[in-house]
């Protein structure tokens, strides 16, 4: 996956994202950094100053956080 500035998503952006993420690496169930959702394996977290929510799913079985949609409203 590619993001780039041209498709509507800010660079600076990126390092959010990417901040958000190895947070949620850390600890993917913890709800100061993430949201449930109806399905346990899958998770929320928000970014860029509530601009941006990324959802994940959890793969405790081989340690694994897989992005599975970024949407950016800013």
């Amino acid at each position: 996956m590619t993001l780039s500035a041209g498709a509507g998503f800010p660079g600076h952006e990126l390092t959010a994202l990417t901040q958000a993420m190895a947070e949620v690496c850390d600890n993917p169930y913890d709800p100061l950094t993430s949201m449930a959702t109806d399905d346990p394996l899958v998770r929320r977290a928000d970014f860029g100053d509530g601009h941006g929510f990324v959802t994940f799913l959890v793969l405790d079985h081989v340690g694994v956080v897989r992005i599975v949609d970024i949407t950016w409203v800013g």
